[in-house]
């Protein structure tokens, strides 16, 4: 009965008392084994960056800066920052959304305005993430779109020695441990875009830069 009982407490304690790497949650990928006191979460994925420098906004600016996804990875934003100037002095309210349809026509920035993704590590496979910024008002498809962040910046007028202060929005960051990343899953249809609420910027130049992950 003893050796009965002891079986038993064996078995069950079989999960707890497993090396780290047999207990590795399914998104770490198959044939994937951490050692022993690491798990998938605290694995580097591969990383990107892009930004849109010297951005002219459209009058009466709508979509200004997305990102949308692919049909072989997740995209995983983590971080967003946005800065810039005016001709004038302007608060603008810049909004983040995720919409459901992509945004059509409009007219794409140039140069270094248009933002390409630039991979952290030099061995990272090429983004799949598509980026594109606005200099013209893109047609908005998706009516009901999912609203994540809000912030009014105060938009100094353009001068030498002129101080900015930036917009930055964190997803699942070392200070917001426990919380979810901003994710486009895989397929080409959701993007999620920086948004002007209609306001137009009297000879604005605004920098965008955005950070994230591909799984």
């Amino acid at each position: 009965m003893k050796r009965l009982l002891l079986g038993l407490a064996l078995l069950l304690l079989a999960p707890l008392l497993a090396p780290a790497h047999a207990q590795a949650p399914a998104n770490c990928g198959v044939n994937f084994n951490p050692a022993i006191g690491i798990n998938c979460l605290n694995i580097r994925q591969p990383t990107y960056s892009a930004i849109s420098r010297a951005l002219v906004p459209a009058a009466s600016a709508t979509d200004i800066f997305c990102i949308s996804g692919s049909t072989t990875k997740n995209i995983i934003i983590s971080r967003i920052e946005i800065s810039g100037t005016a001709g004038t002095l302007v608060n603008a309210p810049f909004t983040l959304l995720r919409r459901v349809s992509l945004d059509t026509g409009g007219t794409a920035a140039t140069g270094t305005a248009l933002p390409a993704a630039s991979p952290h590590n030099t061995g990272n496979a090429t983004s799949t993430a598509v980026l594109t910024a606005y200099t013209a008002n893109p047609t908005i498809v998706d009516s009901s779109p999912l609203y994540f962040r809000s912030t009014w910046l105060a938009l100094p007028t353009t001068a030498a020695g002129t101080v900015q202060n930036s917009v930055i929005w964190f997803f699942g960051s070392e200070v917001e441990a426990f919380d979810q990343h901003l994710d486009i899953l895989k397929n080409t249809s959701q993007q999620v875009c920086v948004n002007l609420n209609a306001v137009s910027v009297s000879s604005g130049v605004l920098d965008i830069s955005i950070q994230w992950t591909e799984q």
